[in-house]
């Protein structure tokens, strides 16, 4: 009868016998993907990557906000075109002709939405808290920062001054971080009065929410590790997994044509990071804007190929806030003006210089309004 050392080692010939069955099965792959754990696991805790998941709900007081980011050269978008972040392709007009940044032309009157954020004296945005340069939490004081919550700081500054919010609140914004495919729900459910998140205009997403008029341009891009056989968006993503934010118009693209590419959906964005990081996809589609922030946590990817898109960044709100739509376009006309000295400019040097343009050199300008009455 063999002894209890004998027994334990046919017990682990066996475990390990099984164990390459089930790679076997796997195939390369997944054998790739687990490599590619062991190397990026580092890397993941280096850059305090999470994924993000359901809604998470919490709620911040207005002010000064946070840590600014480390500004590095080795950040910058790789390969930039000559004219800095300005995208090649042409904006695409609904079917009525009209661009998709067009809103409702600016004005401060209070209407049924504007007073019933004066009622209840507190503005609650939907927000990001996974996209660094935009909306993200700062690991030293855990507050949402980014380029997206400086404006919002500037519309609940307006919305205190005409006594709309009530400064006396102790908490008179209230933030909902949402992931990327919840963002017309909860705007269609009033769980929110705008989504400031990056968030880009759109004529289908007219047809569920409006928004204000552009405040950041950019266009739509794949970042790919640098080593990446991929070079562009074309036949080289055959038989590629390429993953997008669910409900993105990244999402919307690679579905019209995905060259042959495996299409994998994440929450957010950073999902998709994460997914390249750990071998699970080869290639992640994102707007490039977004895509600096992926670049300056991870140098080791790199942006191929011109933008497929031109697209605007809008803050969204529900269909029948034309009130608010309004007041916000005014808050915007205020927030651009000024050229170097403006909001808006201080609110790039500080999140996007050394990321979207050169350190020490002026912002781009940003996108004019463009209004539908």
């Amino acid at each position: 009868m063999p002894d209890r050392a004998e027994r334990a080692e046919r017990s682990e010939r066996a475990e390990r016998s099984e164990r390459a069955k089930r790679a076997a099965r796997r195939g390369p792959a997944s054998a790739r993907a687990r490599r590619a754990t062991d190397r990026r696991a580092l890397l993941l805790a280096a850059a305090g990557l999470t994924l993000a998941g359901a809604v998470l709900a919490g709620s911040v007081s207005g002010g000064p906000r946070g840590d600014e980011p480390h500004k590095s050269p080795g950040h910058a978008i790789a390969e930039p075109a000559e004219d800095g972040i300005a995208p090649a392709a042409e904006p695409e007009p609904c079917a009525d002709g009209r661009d998709p940044a067009e809103s409702y032309r600016a004005e401060r009157l209070a209407g049924d939405a504007v007073e019933r954020i004066r009622d209840r004296g507190q503005l609650i945005v939907g927000v990001d808290q996974n996209s660094y340069l935009w909306g993200y939490r700062s690991p030293e004081t855990g507050e949402i920062v980014g380029f997206d919550l400086d404006l919002v700081q500037a519309i609940a500054d307006d919305l205190v001054e005409e006594g709309v919010l009530d400064e006396d609140v102790e908490n008179p914004v209230k933030y909902l971080a949402i992931p990327t495919d919840q963002r017309t729900r909860a705007i269609g459910d009033q769980e929110v009065d705008m989504v400031v998140r990056a968030m880009s205009i759109t004529c289908d997403r007219w047809e569920e929410v409006a928004f204000s008029t552009a405040y950041f341009e950019t266009g739509q891009q794949l970042l790919v590790p640098r080593n990446s056989p991929i070079d562009g968006y074309d036949a080289s993503l055959a038989g590629k997994t390429v993953c997008s934010a669910a409900g993105s118009t990244a999402e919307t693209w690679l579905e019209h044509e995905s060259h042959g590419a495996e299409l994998v959906a994440a929450p957010n964005h950073l999902d998709c990071l994460v997914h390249v990081q750990l071998g699970l996809a080869d290639a992640l589609m994102t707007d490039s804007a977004l895509a600096a922030g992926h670049i300056a946590q991870d140098p080791s990817m790199r942006l191929i190929g011109e933008p497929l898109t031109v697209e605007s960044y809008g803050v969204a709100m529900n269909l029948n806030d034309v009130d608010l739509v309004r007041w916000v376009n005014a808050v915007l006309e205020d927030y651009r003006d000024g050229g170097s000295q403006s909001r808006w400019a201080q609110a790039a040097d500080r999140w996007l210089q050394g990321y979207l343009y050169p350190q020490g050199e002026p912002p781009p300008a940003p996108p004019q309004p463009q209004y539908r009455d």
